[in-house]
This record gives C-alpha cells, sequence and structure tokens, in this order.
C-alpha cells in the first residue's frame, strides 16, 4: 500500500506539472515558477494531496545529479584547472565573506532567537550557498554556459559545492565536538575527496572510453543509454558513499567523458531524463514552502529576500571586479548568483533535527531561500539589462579625472576619423586608414593597450569614448566619421544620442555582434550598423559565389543589395534541436509553409493575404525548382508553392493557420 500510494502521489505530480507548464508556457513564465507553485498547490500545507515530502526529495536529488552530470560534459579536466583562479580563489573569498557577515549578523539577533554558535553558522551557510540546479539550468536554457559570467558562475558553483562538504562534516559532529575531533573529521573527509578525484580520473581515462566504444560497436540504442545512466548513477551513488555530494560526483564522471567523443551523444540521451527529475526537484521544494509562514511575515521575509539578492550581487561583482573582469561580467555574475541554493534546504533540515538550528529559525530561512530562487528566472534572463543600466548610470554620474583625454594638438584634428574605442575591430580599420594616409585619432579605456599602441606610434589617447567631453577633445565637430567599434548596443545607442544632440550631420557607423538590435541603432541616429556575424557571412557567400565562376562585378551588387535591404535576406533562420544559438536574434526563425491547392492563400497575392499584420513576413517562395527572393506584394502564391515565413514562433504559427484556413 505504501509503495502504491507513492506512485499515485508521482502520476498526481506529474500530471499537475503537465497542465501547469502547459499554461505558464502560454503566460511565458519560466517553468521554474510554474514548478514550485504545482509543489506548493499539492503539499501537505494546502490541498495535501502528497503528503510524504521525504520520498520526492530522493528522487529530485538524482535530477540535480543529472543536470551536473551533462554540466560536466561541457567541462574538461583542462578546462577546469583554467579555472582554478575563479574556483578556489573567487569562491573561497565569496563563501567566507558570506558566512562572516550573515553568521555575523544573525549572532546578533540572538537575543531574539535561541540558536548556539554552530548554528550560527550553519544557517549563515544555508543562504551564503547558490543553487547549483536554477542557475545551470537558466544558463543551459539561454546557451550562456560558454560565456564569461557562465563560466565564472559554474566555478563558484563548483567551489559551494566543495565548502559543502566541510559544512556537512561540522552538522555530523554537532556543537560539542572539540577542535582534535573536527580538524580529524575534515581530514578524514578531504582524504576521501582526493581519492575519489584520483578515482574518477583514472576510470575516465582508462576505463570509460573504451567501454563506451564497445557499446557503440553494438549499434544499441538501449544498450548506450543504459550505460550513460549507470555510469552517472554510479559516480553520484559512490560520492553519496563517502559522504561527498551526489551532484559532485556527477560532475567529475561527466568531465572525464567530456573529453571523449561521445559527449554530444550521451547529452543527447540523458537530456530527457534529466529534465523529468529536475522538474520533480523543484516540485519538492515548492512541497515544503510554509504558506502560512509567509503569509504572516510577508513584509519581513521579502524585505530580507531583498537584502539577501542584493547584497550577494554587489559581492560577487566586486570579486569580479577584482580578479579583473568587465564590469558587465561582473554584474551579471551577481545577479546570476544572487539567490541561496537547494542544499541550504539539507543544511537546514539536518540542523534542525540535530537541534542546532529552531525549527522556526529554519522555515524563516527557508522562505528567504525560496523568494530568492523564485527571483532568479527573472534575474539571469534580464541580467545584461540590469548590468546595461547599472553601467551606463554609473558612467553619468561619475567623472573620473583620470579618464579625461590629455590636450590633442588642434592642428591634428581635421577631416579625421574617430575610432572609439581601439581593440581588435579598432585596429583593423586604423591599419587601411594610415594605408590610404587617411588621419585618424583614437581613444580607449585600457590604460596598458593605450601605452603599447603609443609606444608604437599610433594616435591613441586613454579616455572614456562615452563621454561627450571626450569626444569634444578628439576634435567631434571637425571629425569627417565616427566609428563606435566596441559590442555594446546600450552604450551605442547611448552615445549615438549624445553625439546627434551637437552634430546632426556628422556620419556614425556601429559595429555590432549581430542584427538584433539593428533597427533600434539606426532609429537612435546610426548612419550604418555593420553586424559583424552577418557580414562575415556575406563574405563567405561572396567567395563561394566567385569561386562558381560568377564576375565579380555581379557579386558585388549582390552583396549591396542585401546592404541595402537591411540584410532582409539574413533575417531568420531554419532552427534545429540546439535551438537558435549563434545565429542572427532578428526577425525570429524561419519556418517552410506548403500551400495545398485548397488552401486560402492559393491564388492569391502577397499583399492581399498581409502576413505582416500578423507579425511575420514571407521570406522567400520555393515553386518547384525556382525561388522567388523577397516577393512584392503582386507576387501571386499557386498551388503547390513552399512559401517560407518569418517570424518569432507565434507570428509564425498565426500566419500558419491564415494562410491555410484564412482564420
Amino acid at each position: 500500500m505504501e509503495h502504491s500510494n507513492i506512485i499515485n502521489q508521482l502520476i498526481i505530480i506529474l500530471a499537475a506539472s503537465v497542465a501547469a507548464a502547459a499554461l505558464f508556457n502560454r503566460l511565458k513564465v519560466p517553468t521554474i515558477i510554474c514548478y514550485l507553485l504545482v509543489g506548493v498547490i499539492l503539499g501537505p500545507k494546502e490541498l495535501g494531496l502528497v503528503s510524504d515530502v521525504s520520498q520526492f526529495q530522493i528522487i529530485a536529488e538524482f535530477g540535480v545529479a543529472f543536470l551536473l552530470f551533462t554540466l560536466g560534459l561541457e567541462f574538461s579536466l583542462p578546462h577546469l584547472i583554467a579555472l582554478r583562479r575563479v574556483v578556489f580563489g573567487m569562491g573561497t573569498l565569496q563563501v567566507l565573506i558570506c558566512i562572516s557577515v550573515f553568521g555575523g549578523l544573525i549572532y546578533l539577533s540572538r537575543f531574539v532567537y535561541e540558536i548556539s554558535v554552530t548554528g550560527t553558522l550553519i544557517a549563515a551557510s544555508a543562504i551564503a550557498l547558490s543553487s547549483t540546479a536554477i542557475v545551470s539550468k537558466e544558463l543551459s536554457a539561454r546557451n550562456e554556459i560558454a560565456t564569461a559570467h557562465g563560466h565564472i558562475a559554474i566555478g563558484i558553483l563548483l567551489f559551494q559545492d566543495i565548502a559543502a562538504i566541510v559544512i556537512l562534516v561540522l552538522i555530523s559532529v554537532g556543537g560539542d565536538a572539540n577542535g582534535e575531533q573536527l580538524a580529524t573529521s575534515l581530514a578524514i573527509a578531504g582524504a576521501k575527496a582526493v581519492g575519489f578525484f584520483i578515482a574518477v580520473v583514472a576510470i575516465g581515462k582508462w576505463i570509460l572510453p573504451p567501454l563506451f566504444t564497445e557499446i557503440s560497436k553494438t549499434r544499441s540504442e538501449e544498450l548506450f543509454v543504459l550505460t550513460v545512466l549507470v555510469v552517472a548513477l554510479l559516480a553520484a551513488a559512490a560520492a553519496h558513499a563517502l559522504g561527498l555530494a551526489m551532484a559532485l560526483g556527477a560532475f567529475m564522471a561527466g568531465m572525464m567523458l567530456g573529453e571523449s567523443h561521445f559527449r554530444h551523444q550521451i547529452e543527447a540521451e540523458i537530456r530527457p531524463f534529466r529534465d523529468v527529475l529536475l522538474g520533480i526537484f523543484f516540485v519538492s521544494i515548492g512541497l515544503i514552502i510554509d504558506v502560512e509562514l509567509i503569509t504572516n511575515f510577508w513584509p519581513r521575509i521579502v524585505f530580507f529576500s531583498i537584502c539577501l539578492i542584493v547584497f550577494k550581487t554587489a559581492l560577487i561583482a566586486l570579486l569580479c571586479r577584482f580578479f579583473g573582469n568587465s564590469g558587465t561580467v561582473s554584474i551579471r555574475t551577481g545577479l546570476v548568483l544572487s539567490q541561496g541554493g537547494e542544499f541550504g534546504f539539507a543544511l537546514l533540515a539536518l540542523a534542525v533535527k540535530g537541534t542546532l538550528v529552531p525549527h522556526d529559525v529554519a522555515s524563516f530561512f527557508l522562505s528567504i531561500i525560496v523568494i530568492s530562487m523564485a527571483a532568479t528566472p527573472f534575474l539571469v534572463s534580464n541580467s545584461e539589462k540590469i548590468a546595461n543600466r547599472i553601467l551606463v548610470r554609473k558612467q553619468k554620474k561619475a567623472e573620473p579625472e583620470n579618464e579625461d583625454l590629455e590636450q590633442v594638438p588642434a592642428e591634428e584634428l581635421d577631416h579625421h576619423v574617430i575610432l572609439c574605442g581601439y581593440g581588435r575591430v579598432g585596429q583593423t580599420i586604423s591599419r587601411f586608414l594610415i594605408q590610404e594616409n587617411i588621419p585618424y585619432v583614437a581613444v580607449d579605456d585600457d590604460p596598458v593597450r593605450v601605452q603599447r599602441a603609443r609606444a608604437a606610434g599610433e594616435h591613441v589617447h586613454y579616455g572614456s569614448a562615452r563621454k561627450m567631453k571626450v569626444l569634444q577633445q578628439l576634435g567631434l565637430m571637425q571629425a569627417n566619421l565616427v566609428v563606435i567599434s566596441f559590442d555594446d548596443h546600450a552604450t551605442a545607442r547611448h552615445m549615438i544620442h549624445e553625439i546627434r544632440q551637437v552634430r546632426e550631420s556628422v556620419p556614425i557607423l556601429v559595429r555590432t555582434r549581430d542584427d538584433a538590435h539593428l533597427l533600434e541603432l539606426q532609429e537612435a541616429g546610426a548612419t550604418e550598423v555593420i553586424p559583424e556575424t552577418l557580414e562575415a557571412s556575406l563574405m563567405l557567400a561572396s567567395h563561394v559565389m566567385v569561386a562558381l565562376g560568377l564576375s565579380g562585378r555581379k557579386v558585388f551588387r549582390s552583396i549591396e543589395q542585401v546592404r541595402k535591404e537591411r540584410y532582409k535576406m539574413l533575417h531568420g533562420f531554419i532552427v534545429g534541436q540546439h535551438g537558435a544559438y549563434g545565429m542572427s536574434s532578428y526577425q525570429g526563425h524561419l519556418q517552410p509553409i506548403y500551400i495545398p491547392g485548397t488552401s486560402y492563400a492559393a491564388n492569391r497575392t502577397v499583399g492581399e493575404l498581409n502576413l505582416e499584420a500578423k507579425g511575420a513576413s514571407i521570406h522567400t517562395i520555393r515553386r518547384g525548382n525556382d525561388t522567388v527572393m523577397n516577393p512584392d506584394d503582386d507576387t501571386l502564391l499557386l498551388p503547390d508553392d513552399v512559401v517560407v515565413v518569418t517570424g518569432e514562433h507565434a507570428a509564425i504559427e498565426a500566419a500558419e493557420a491564415y494562410l491555410l484556413s484564412g482564420n
């Protein structure tokens, strides 16, 4: 009966999750919030349909283990060694400072709550650690694991998993242990961790590659999937048996397999198991939320949740800056790691069981952690916008004297080009200007780069191109052209507004990574916006056409036509299994739609259909072996045409329904 009851509860959780996920997906609400609410509604505090929370927490742990296993596939041992400054430097400082500050504040409030020194350290540790599950899932979903802030965030999370082992040892010996007992326990845990790491490295190097080679020779998909599951679960179970975190063991196993050529296949096979178990994990968090406590003390809980997010964001951002990262990367990393973590639930549960932390205090901290975790999807998805706003506001307020330019002789500043930024792109442009004897002056905020460039005789000055005073000292009023060569659309837009207020006619060229902000920058006043990835595609296409024997003049006209049409031909791509990562993010995606003779669109013109009203447009028309590029309003759609529509997913769905049925 007990087993059937657990199965019934699991079916209820899965059914409710499916229904809620479908609804929240249409509302564009992150699925993590959906799972948390499902747990709250089904939990013992509300409907009571799920009562045995501990059973599902065990299942949920495997979800986190699979997540860390797939995350380990993205790393390699050399990669992890390269991150040692982040893992052991930044990670150590973040954990120690957070525990010290939070522990001090909790200890000062001991006249309100009865809590021991050990309990204080455990409660502080619970909110000092961040959520490996949520952060990894959000970064993976947005293809940001390989970014600078993604690497730093994962590095800090890895150290937090290591620090969690020390905290678990602290709980296991309890508050009555003397210094010798504690040191012995920590030494044993450290020896186990080192031994486990050496064993995993050896197995990953000499056993797993030949094992998967033999498995792949059988060409049995079932056997391959089963082997992957066994490896992941064995690594997690072995780590757990040694008193280490299951997630840490799974990550190390994935890291070993990440160096093999089976990596992509393994990741594809394990993804469905990971996603289902992760959903159960987030539901299990919702099951332990005390709604009554949040309702009674919500102002206090929300206030301390905001304080936690702000403090951790600021601390981690400052540490990132101290370690030499840019402002944007630093702030984004802080926002990504600003929440409490799922390990805090386990810590507080063990502390309550050992009477180290009072139950009401633990419930209070649990509520803070849950609210901070619920805010994470919003913070991660908007981290770039938030970072850019903070930096732009800071640049407007701050006027540091050391960023002012030294005075440039007036006779040098006439009919020249101003290069804003002297990185790879700025230096490339300068070399062509020198070759053609065109005068230029560059400005960059990297003092080392400026010093070396000036030593080489190049016309570079130290300063911030974001300031109008600096641009005026560079001779803005006499310049023939301004080039913004760094990839920061928010700063570029601000600079364009400032320049246009004092000089409307000067041409402004802006370099961007892709065309996601093309219209925004052109509307701000940019003369030309050059999307780097699209220009690279055009250059490759031109070489292909020349190699096939087309005349250079014809190729040049084709490329220029694409530029005149604002890269319309390159807007939208057919998306595959791994999403739109690395593709142009402007104008969404491409979707081919077959037009049968009985459809509404057959024998109607493009103008008559007016798909723009539905947020989509016709990119091309495939007609037998012919292709109609950029069809105009008078183009007639014929039966058996294949219309390639561009737009966002919702707009494409609406356009498809309209073309086929007229609705």
